[in-house]
């Protein structure tokens, strides 16, 4: 059964970065949306846009961000450097 677009959300899966966005943050709606709606810390932060994934990701996208060799772990240890 396919999702309805009311139903899918996005997670920051990214270190928490203090005044622009927290870890574990929820956006509702469209990849477009979730965008918009981190656009400030995007701005600052390119990478935190590869951070964001969809609600049907979420379970193996938060391993990957612990685990060395993958891009998502990658980008994560880079916000945490710069941040």
């Amino acid at each position: 059964m396919e999702r309805s677009t009311a139903d899918s959300f996005y997670c920051y899966i990214g270190p928490s970065i203090t005044g622009l966005i927290q870890h574990g943050a929820i956006y509702r709606g469209t990849r477009k949306k979730a965008m918009a709606a981190a656009a400030a810390a995007i701005e600052k932060y390119p990478l935190i846009k590869t951070l964001i994934v969809s609600g049907d990701k979420l379970p193996e996208a938060r391993l990957k961000v612990k685990k060395p060799g993958n891009a998502l772990y990658k980008n994560y240890q880079r916000i945490l450097g710069k941040a």
